[in-house]
């Protein structure tokens, strides 16, 4: 699957501008990733009024916005020539060399706290997962593409990529990954719309390696979805920004393996932590939809509409079988935070374990496993043996 798209209709261009204009207050800044050769550039030129900051990675393309640009002097529009879909890499780089590629990237965007409103609109075809396990590593470490604060995107994405993020645990570990867990705590997402996948370039894209992938692939496999993601504003109210990491180990643990058992797992951190889980007289609270008419929608019906956030959504008749696969994001959320505020946490093994994880992202990245992949259900077992 190509990592970027780039629309070539203007019925494309139109059904986008459609929803970036909702709602969209005069002084708030407009940024496309990828304008290709300008269809939503010049709608977004020509139907609004608001500041336009384009990001191009082609060459040939990029001198083509760059023609377009010429012709409106008292407009501003700023171009830079990068590949801001991979912006994890500039990041990278910088933490190698100290430099400040992802600060120029956004060196004119007003900064704003994170529960401040977001800094801007953007718009982008995405057509790679890693996309948004990047998105997910900008909020748990605070860098990348939250260097400016908080930014509402309108993304353009393959099917399978939004079910891959959107997964419940009714989907099974096959779909349901520490992906799906992740984004959903710490973005709200909302299906918009469906778009012909024919108006947008490149049509080809490399066949899948997992064979038992086809039922995925053919769900709406002749459109794109065009979704709206925004991080949580009020996310450190349920999550304080120091314990994020521990919250990034924690899922991406004990979602490791579909097979993984809460309670013994729990119990191999703090021994005899167990009937805590299972005795727990504090009151339990649903959260609620935040979009309710996703739930109407004509999408798979094992996919999770986005939710508030708790932290007491507590599994009923939780017992000694029960899997972190069969938890929702926010049960996975309030057996954390009952973890950390545990006595016994700060001195427990995980803490170590953590640590030993976090050195080893920051110094050899390439030797993290990828465990949010989509892929067959054999290889999850070959790990589990």
């Amino acid at each position: 699957m190509p990592d970027n798209f780039y629309i070539a209709d203007k019925l494309a261009a139109n059904k986008i501008l459609k929803e970036l204009k909702k709602n969209l207050p005069d002084d708030k800044l407009l940024m496309e990733v990828n304008p290709g050769v300008g269809l939503l550039t010049q709608m977004l030129i020509d139907e609004t009024k608001n500041d336009l900051y384009l990001y191009e990675n082609e060459e040939k393309l990029f001198y083509r916005i760059a023609n377009i640009m010429e012709k409106y002097q008292d407009r501003r529009i700023s171009l830079k020539q990068c590949d801001f879909i991979a912006l994890w890499k500039m990041g990278y780089l910088d933490k190698l060399d100290d430099g400040n590629r992802v600060e120029e990237i956004f060196h004119n965007v007003t900064r704003k706290e994170y529960a401040d409103d977001t800094v801007a609109r953007l718009f982008a075809c995405v057509g790679s997962p890693k996309f948004f396990k990047d998105l997910v590593n900008s909020v748990i470490f605070q860098n990348g593409f939250l260097s400016a604060g908080r930014i509402e995107m309108f993304l353009c994405v393959p099917p399978p990529t939004f079910i891959t993020i959107a997964s419940s645990p009714l989907a099974g570990y096959f779909l349901y990954r520490p992906i799906s867990v992740l984004f959903q705590i710490l973005f709200e997402y909302e299906f918009l719309t469906k778009i012909n996948k024919k108006l947008f370039l490149p049509w080809k894209t490399e066949p899948t390696k997992a064979p038992k992938m086809g039922k995925i692939l053919k769900i709406d496999s002749d459109y794109m979805y065009l979704i709206r993601v925004t991080p949580r504003a009020d996310l450190f109210k349920y999550c304080q920004p120091e314990n994020l990491s521990a919250l990034w180990f924690f899922v991406k643990q004990h979602l490791m393996s579909r097979k993984k058992a809460v309670i013994p797992t729990m119990e191999r951190w703090i021994p005899g932590c167990g009937p805590r889980l299972i005795v727990n007289s504090k009151p339990s609270r649903e959260p609620d939809v935040l979009f309710p008419k996703n739930v109407k929608d004509d999408l798979p019906d094992f996919l999770a509409p986005s939710t508030t956030l708790v932290t007491n959504n507590f599994v009923k008749n939780i017992h000694i079988f029960t899997q972190f696969g069969m938890l929702t994001p926010t049960q996975i959320l309030s057996v954390f935070n009952e973890f950390i505020h545990w006595p016994e946490y700060e001195n427990c093994a995980f803490v170590d374990v953590l640590e030993k994880a976090l050195i080893k992202m920051h110094t050899k990245p390439d030797e993290v496993d990828d465990d949010d992949e989509l892929s067959d259900d054999e290889n999850e077992e070959k790990k589990e043996k």
